[in-house]
């Protein structure tokens, strides 16, 4: 035994000795140093300030209209001042009962609106005006132009906005519908009252919420004047008018968001390193507010930027990877400058894929249907400078002896 014991000691003791020759054995007494493959300094980190739309930057709007948001703005805000606009398509005027065919008698026996709130603010408690407008009023009035038909003569009824509950019910006058024969159509116009500033939203119809609706109570000519029926009307035509109009930003400035939404499409170029995906740490576009953020008063909402996949201006194609895009939150009235984090959009310009991509992304407002959340921001050619990139990188260091 005290034989093979020594055998396997001493085979222990070769093995030890052969690995060791491929070691780092110039120095035995200290820990193992390959000074051909040791850094030639310890890991640092850089911060770099560049310019984030040196080539190109440009606002375009259109891109999510009025009438296709999930809600109805009436305002009264300093910033936004809102008037809503509905039109209900005529009511056929008969139902099938049995065998029969039921003509409607008109005027109705009584006729109501029912409005679905989305947003308002509890702390204010606001009132919601409601007003006959004429059956084929111009679709394109602005503002200021609708505002003579919002007249004391026009006005149909009044409603506190309830603190709790979603719906609305507005009693009408049966007059408000013509018979089918003369067009049948009716037109309202919406406001928002209350002690102070404020804004009222109603849910439009579209993307599946619940639109508004004119609902007559009927019954029918002799001699079937016995039957009753509830008449159900969807509007064809909702909007809100606004003013201040949004519109293409003047020189200097760009814009994101608000209704009809825009894009701001900014094109950039940078130096290798910051599209180094292994050495990016941080990437945050700064923008400087020219204004304090718009959305309703005490909301927040998201700005994002998206790659391009192809670069066609405002009709560009966006990179198809989502989770390569950045954000950032921004609340009611800020001010200063809203840091986005853009890091993942530079580290695919660092990939193979990202090597054919176009060094551009588009910024815009996450989920345009459903908030008129806007930003305006200084654009390259503005005064003071634009849109700024703050880069935090691992600087590159050499192998070797120091």
């Amino acid at each position: 035994m005290a034989r093979t014991s020594a055998w396997r000691s001493a085979g222990l003791a070769a093995l030890v000795a052969l690995f060791a020759g491929f070691g780092c054995t110039e120095q035995l007494t200290t820990p193992g140093q390959c000074p051909e493959l040791c850094p030639t300094a310890a890991t640092q980190l850089a911060d770099t300030l560049l310019a984030a739309a040196d080539t190109g930057d440009t606002t375009a709007r259109g891109y999510v209209l009025v009438s296709q948001a999930t809600f109805l703005a009436a305002s009264t805000l300093d910033s936004l001042k809102s008037v809503i606009v509905l039109r209900f398509s005529p009511e056929s005027g008969q139902w099938v009962q049995g065998s029969d065919t039921i003509q409607a008698a008109y005027p109705p026996d009584s006729v109501q609106c029912a409005l679905a709130l989305a947003w308002h603010d509890t702390l204010v408690h606001p009132r919601l005006v409601l007003y006959r407008l004429p059956a084929q009023l111009d679709t394109t009035l602005t503002y200021a132009q609708l505002q003579p038909y919002f007249a004391d003569s026009l006005l149909l009824d009044t409603i506190a906005v309830p603190d709790t509950g979603t719906t609305m019910l507005f009693t009408l006058p049966a007059s408000v519908v013509p018979p089918p024969a003369d067009s049948g159509v009716v037109s309202l116009g919406i406001k928002v009252v209350a002690d102070s500033p404020t804004v009222v939203a109603i849910s439009s119809g579209a993307s599946s919420t619940s639109a508004p609706s004119l609902s007559y109570f009927v019954h029918g000519q002799p001699p079937n004047d016995s039957l009753t029926r509830n008449l159900v009307v969807a509007p064809t035509f909702a909007t809100f008018a606004q003013s201040p109009a949004p519109g293409t930003p003047p020189a200097g400035e760009l814009a994101v968001g608000g209704l009809p939404a825009a894009h701001t499409l900014m094109r950039l170029s940078l130096p290798k390193f910051a599209t180094d995906s292994t050495t990016i740490v941080r990437a945050t576009l700064l923008l400087d507010l020219l204004r304090p953020a718009v959305t309703f008063p005490g909301d927040s909402f998201y700005v994002s930027a998206y790659p391009l996949l192809r670069d066609y201006g405002p009709k560009s194609v966006l990179y198809p990877d989502s989770t390569r895009s950045g954000r950032a939150l921004v609340h009611y009235g800020q001010t200063g400058v809203v840091e986005l984090d853009i890091a993942q959009i530079l580290r695919l310009w660092g990939t193979t894929i990202g090597d054919s991509l176009p060094r551009a992304f588009i910024i815009g407002v996450a989920g345009e249907t459903g908030t008129f959340g806007e930003l305006d921001f200084r654009g390259r050619l503005g005064a003071g400078g634009g849109p700024q990139l703050r880069v935090t990188y691992v600087k590159k260091y050499e192998l070797g002896v120091p």
